[in-house]
């Protein structure tokens, strides 16, 4: 920093002009990761993280308060999730009038994900789709005397997260590779096609295939991991942040449902670059669906590749096995997951945000002022630029160090402290690839 004059240390404006240059940030984040490695070999020489995710501090929570909670959660999660879909089916065409892009694309992806990191996988107080198939669980047994789930259920239960990832990757593919993913139709028919998928999904799998082959249980309950606080027979613990991953497990197909998301913001940052832009032209309607779709489906392979890449030198170091390796320290991707979400989408979340406020009293786009609060401005000068700028570099770099330390306590305690160290090389090789490819994508676009 010391070399950085003022002229190019300080700026105002949009993405490209930042308060320190593009080559500062990058190089300083980059040396912040790996400094964190080189202090993690003499400072962390023990695994901490599976004492600390118990929790220090543990409270009872009474019966009837976790009853409450969860019906109130149940009716607002389906309320809203009805709410959101009659606006995008019957609301108006417009985008900026109709409730269901802002509340899909903004108060629930980026929201939902942010408040599992803060408070745990508040999803399952929520989850509209778990609340009908309860309902339709308890109908039959009422019409028909059953005892619940058939034996037949029971036994196609699958523990694999592949349906996961590829549910999530119909979302992001609606999100950002559809030509117009803005308008409330498309949000209607997505919505109308992941909502029967799930039910099938639940019909054939049973319920609880919903905590784990849905795609956003899937991720918010991976998010969850990293909130300080746990819920878990009747007690809230708090505990030491993010020293959940150390209880992570992975599933068959979690790593694709990881690496899709991380696929995702990676992509997001390349199409607002001047070479997607080159790529994309005059591109319209399907055909630039198209381009994009094959742009998201490489990034997402690339961050796969890199990162079983890096599993497979580690297994060549400690003679491992490679999908054991990938599985177990697949956790140390998480807090990445988060960090390039923040990084994508905060200003998004603390702008457009906003506009729920407006909408929410007229959510269909009919004239309504239920609320009375249409009339409601956007406030751009509550955050300033360069405060987003450190934000964005902030979270990237605090999540790759997350990341670091989470795949330290990982092999000290697999491994013995020689193999330890070196085991851990490629990882730190990935996770400087992705602070310094994500920054640069991301504030050099």
């Amino acid at each position: 920093m010391l070399s950085a004059t003022p002229a190019r240390a300080h700026g105002v404006g949009g993405r490209t002009d930042l308060p320190l240059p593009l080559w500062l940030f990058t190089y300083g984040a980059a040396a912040a990761v790996i400094a964190s490695f080189v202090a993690l070999r003499f400072l962390w020489p023990r695994p901490r993280l599976n004492d600390a995710a118990a929790g220090r501090v543990s409270v009872s929570v009474p019966a009837w308060l976790r009853a409450a909670t969860l019906i109130v959660g149940r009716a607002l999660g389906l309320a809203s999730f009805v709410l959101v879909f009659i606006a995008a089916w019957w609301g108006s065409d417009d985008p900026s009038e109709n409730l269901a892009p802002v509340a899909l694309y903004v108060i629930f992806w980026v929201g939902f994900q942010l408040a599992a990191a803060l408070f745990g996988d508040l999803w399952v107080l929520v989850n509209p789709f778990d609340t009908v198939v309860a309902a339709a669980q308890s109908i039959r047994r009422w019409v028909g005397g059953g005892g619940g789930e058939s034996t037949g259920q029971t036994e196609r239960r699958n523990p694999a997260q592949w349906s996961a990832a590829l549910l999530l990757l119909s979302f992001i593919w609606l999100e950002l590779a559809y030509h117009d993913s803005a308008s409330p139709r498309a949000v209607a028919v997505w919505l109308a096609a992941y909502f029967a998928a799930v039910l099938a999904g639940a019909a054939w799998w049973g319920r609880e295939w919903l905590r784990y082959g849905e795609g956003f249980g899937a991720l918010f309950d991976a998010l969850g991991h990293l909130s300080p606080l746990s819920v878990a027979d009747g007690r809230m613990r708090v505990r030491a942040p993010f020293s959940g991953l150390a209880a992570y497990r992975a599933r068959m197909g979690s790593g694709a449902l990881i690496v899709i998301v991380l696929g995702s913001t990676g992509f997001d940052g390349l199409a607002r670059t001047e070479f997607w832009a080159t790529v994309v032209r005059a591109r319209t309607g399907w055909n630039l669906t198209l381009v994009s779709t094959v742009g998201l489906l490489f990034v997402i392979l690339l961050m796969g590749v890199v990162y079983l890449g890096a599993m497979r030198v580690m297994a060549a170091t400690v003679d491992g096995d490679l999908d054991d390796l990938a599985a177990t320290f697949l956790a140390s991707l998480i807090p990445i997951v988060l960090a390039y979400s923040l990084a994508h989408y905060f200003s998004l979340l603390i702008f457009e945000g906003q506009s729920a406020y407006a909408l929410i009293s007229d959510p269909l786009g009919l004239g309504w002022n239920v609320f009375g609060s249409v009339g409601h401005q956007i406030k751009f000068t509550v955050v300033s630029v360069n405060a987003i700028a450190y934000v964005q570099v902030g979270a990237i770099v605090v999540g790759h160090i997350v990341g670091v330390t989470a795949a330290h306590d990982r092999s000290v305690e697999l491994f013995p402290r020689s193999l330890a160290e070196a085991s851990q090389y490629p990882l730190l090789a990935v996770m400087v690839l992705y602070t310094v490819g994500g920054l640069a994508v991301l504030l050099g676009g």
